[in-house]
């Protein structure tokens, strides 16, 4: 389907073209003669030999020389005003004479070595208008000299028949630029989403086609840098050797050619260094010379860009079919063209266009291209992925045994680990961490169902006596005796000891009322008191005191319970020791 829009897309073009040939012209037949004479000298020498020329456009090829060319025109006055226009906007020097019974009446100098604004017509060809009230018959000499190909299509319009052909010619123009516009700037977009250098490569390539045929149709000077001389008389060979460049770029892109490639790389290689010294040496020599060893470097280039797709795209895949077409087209256009401008086949509306036509056709294939070879690539990759995917299942399925025992192992370590966290390493009771949370929690109960909560502050009745005399390994044997004692005396559901640090331990009873917790608290120091730690060497006989906090109403705090508690245990340690005492009664 896109190959139709493609060959679409050519016939349009086609015939638009055709038309601003065919319509409302008068095509003059031309004489010529190399000669550097003035006007004086060639209107009044008749031993001059003209040439005659059958073509219908003078193309006299590459040459150093300068050639004056004569014709008569035959003006209506009726059908004017009327414009003449010379249809190659490169011819560097233009003398144009318009005489009436051997006087003078116009005179023009033109070319592309003038600043655009001196034309007396603003187009990108030569034009001049013929004054009004011009009739009868006119004598037209035009002294020409180019380091570009001398062509000199000479064409006398009405200025009707010239509006309308020059709206065709533009609406043609404006389709191959707009053609090249969107498919770079679409690429554009393209590459800075998926990154990919083919696209980058390519991006160039188009825009150095489209600035190097406004080059060669005369838009770049007029629109782009009408006063810069020097630059309009390089942009050409510029334009053309880049062109070459960055599709050789694209084209070792597209096709993958690297180092491995041995030949074809060396060979890409080859042509992108040749264009590098031309574009070099287009500086510093002369133009003619430059602008045919360029066509040849050109030419090659393409074949070698067919030569490439013969040895990488074997078969018949899409990307070779589009690939095939864009540098066949582009490789007649320009081989069409070089043999225009060589002087070897007579300059028609077609051979004067065929590269353009070649570009349009080239671009747009080799957009597809990319994107056929987009595609390829996302397919490599899908079934890369869908395959890895099925390994992946296959792997998955295998391990999910040992994953599961794994996990269950894992888990239990995490319990273990969980349970260090908030355990005392020395007694086996809960730590201060685990003690600020489950106070906090009860706080939290306590508020929402109104219960009473109670804290008991315990401390070992003269400890620092305990380590001085026995060591300190018989004190932390003590405080494993003492959080044994209170973990064996707080059996209830609910009920939380924990080491609240050093010597002092704390007991956090959920839905206990004051009487309750006095009552545990005095089983917990009698029992202390009855239960001496006896060992091989040493029988250690403790006391304890302890403080208590009960609260029966909001606010519950965590600190504030603690804090009464501590005050409790604070009142019996000064009050002898070996006692309970309660916070509300101090």
């Amino acid at each position: 389907m896109r190959q139709r829009y493609v060959f679409l897309l050519f016939v349009l073009l086609l015939s638009l073209c055709s038309q601003v040939v065919a319509a409302g012209k008068e095509t003059l037949q031309l004489e010529y003669v190399a000669s550097n004479a003035k006007i004086v000298d060639v209107i009044n020498n008749s031993s001059i030999h003209w040439q005659t020329t059958d073509d219908k456009v003078l193309n006299l090829g590459y040459s150093n020389l300068s050639y004056w060319v004569r014709t008569s025109l035959n003006i209506d006055e009726k059908e004017g005003p009327y414009l003449l226009e010379i249809a190659y906007p490169v011819l560097d020097q233009l003398d144009v004479y318009m005489l009436q019974e051997g006087n003078i009446f116009v005179h023009q100098q033109l070319g592309d070595k003038q600043p655009f604004v001196d034309r007396p017509f603003a187009h990108e060809h030569f034009i001049i208008p013929l004054p009004n009230g011009t009739h009868g018959k006119v004598a037209l000499y035009i002294k020409v000299r180019s380091s570009s190909a001398l062509q000199l299509p000479v064409v006398l319009w009405t200025n009707h028949d010239f509006l309308i052909n020059d709206q065709v010619f533009r609406i043609v123009m404006g389709i191959y630029f707009g053609l090249m516009g969107i498919m770079a700037a679409y690429n554009v977009l393209l590459y800075f989403t998926i990154r990919e250098s083919t696209l980058f490569y390519y991006v160039l390539y188009v825009i150095c086609l489209a600035l190097f045929s406004a080059c060669l149709s005369g838009f770049a000077f007029r629109y782009l840098w009408p006063n810069s001389l020097w630059w309009n008389d390089q942009a050409i060979l510029f334009f053309l050797i880049s062109s070459v460049l960055t599709g050789t770029y694209f084209v070792m892109t597209l096709l993958e050619i690297g180092i491995s490639d041995k030949w074809l790389y060396l060979g890409c290689r080859l042509i992108l260094g040749l264009g590098l010294v031309l574009l070099f040496s287009s500086v510093f020599f002369d133009y003619a010379v430059m602008i045919k060893l360029t066509i040849a470097y050109a030419v090659s280039a393409c074949i070698w860009g067919v030569f490439c797709r013969i040895l990488r795209l074997a078969g018949k895949s899409r990307l070779a079919t589009y690939y095939s077409i864009a540098w066949s087209s582009v490789l007649i256009g320009g081989i069409i063209l070089a043999l225009n401008k060589l002087d070897l086949i007579s300059q028609t509306w077609f051979t004067e266009n065929a590269l353009l036509i070649g570009t349009a056709i080239e671009v747009a294939c080799l957009s597809i291209a990319i994107g056929e070879k987009l595609n390829t690539e996302k397919n490599k990759r899908f079934q890369a992925q869908l395959t890895a995917f099925n390994e992946i299942q296959k792997v998955n399925s295998q391990l999910e045994k040992t994953v599961a025992i794994r996990t269950q192992a894992l888990q239990e370590a995490n319990d273990r680990l969980e349970l260090a966290s908030r355990t005392d390493a020395l007694t086996g009771v809960a730590n201060r961490r685990a003690l600020d949370e489950a106070l906090h929690s009860e706080c939290l109960r306590a508020k929402r169902f109104e219960h009473a909560l109670s804290v008991i502050m315990i401390d070992i009745d003269f400890f620092k006596q305990v380590n001085d005399t026995y060591g300190h390994e018989a004190g932390d044997d003590c405080l494993i005796h003492i959080g044994r004692i209170l973990s064996n005396c707080a059996t209830r559901a609910g009920d939380f000891v924990a080491r609240y640090g050093g010597e002092e331990f704390c007991i956090v009873l959920a839905q206990t009322d004051s009487s309750q917790a006095f009552d545990l608290a005095e089983k917990i120091r009698m029992t202390c008191e009855t239960s001496p730690l006896i060992s091989e060497s040493y029988c250690i006989e403790m006391t304890l005191s302890a403080g208590l906090h009960t609260q029966t109403k909001p606010p519950y705090s965590g600190k504030e319970l603690l804090a009464s508690a501590d005050q409790a245990l604070y009142f019996a340690k000064r009050n002898g020791r070996n006692q309970v005492a309660i916070s509300g009664e101090l």
